[in-house]
């Protein structure tokens, strides 16, 4: 029985040869477009609504968007202004966030669909600016380790990728990558090692 979940994939396999590599700068203007098209689509940021769903399907995901173009050389000449929009993105989220947006309390250490995404991108868009203010999210992301911590604190699955702790490990991962520095979470390094990852 065929798996209803997925799509075949009509496209060939990419050979691997520089010669049938995409031409990178042909594709510039297409994802400057749009970058221009999302932005101009975003939904009012200060709205009650406007800044739901963390990265996965929210507007931080915008911010995270942008942040990573913003380090491509390709588009070098764009970079600040990538990054200054995705700080607008991105201080609007933590607004939302810090003003009690979360409905869900358990999903607050999500990387993908809640709290901890947010707060992980304000640390990288803010770092990338050179502000100094990225120590206070950061700071928030970690203190959202405690809880990740207890067994098992969600119902779908506290170990899950899209709001359990495989998610939040997996941005402090990013973090430590892209920053240059340990986060500190050994609770949960100490839990796993405990459950036998």
């Amino acid at each position: 029985m065929e798996n209803q979940r997925c799509f075949a994939n009509r496209f060939d396999d990419y050979p691997g040869s520089p010669a049938a590599a995409p031409d990178r700068e042909a594709a510039v203007p297409l994802v400057t477009a749009t970058i221009e098209r999302i932005l101009r689509e975003l939904p009012p940021l200060g709205g009650p609504r406007g800044c739901q769903g963390g990265l996965y399907s929210g507007v931080a995901g915008v911010a995270y968007m942008l942040y990573h173009v913003a380090q491509c050389p390709l588009f070098a000449p764009s970079r600040e202004a990538y990054l200054r929009a995705a700080r607008r993105v991105v201080d609007a989220c933590l607004r939302y966030q810090e003003g009690g947006g979360e409905a869900d309390a358990d999903t607050r250490a999500a990387f993908l669909l809640g709290g901890a995404g947010v707060y992980a991108v304000a640390a990288l868009v803010y770092r990338a600016l050179g502000l100094p203010d990225f120590a206070r999210p950061l700071g928030k992301f970690r203190e959202l380790s405690e809880v990740c911590t207890p067994l098992s604190f969600l119902e779908c699955g506290s170990d899950e990728l899209f709001v359990g702790r495989a998610g939040y490990l997996c941005a402090a991962l990013v973090l430590k990558q892209r920053l240059g520095m340990e986060i500190a979470i050994f609770d949960i390094y100490v839990f796993l090692l405990h459950k036998g990852y």
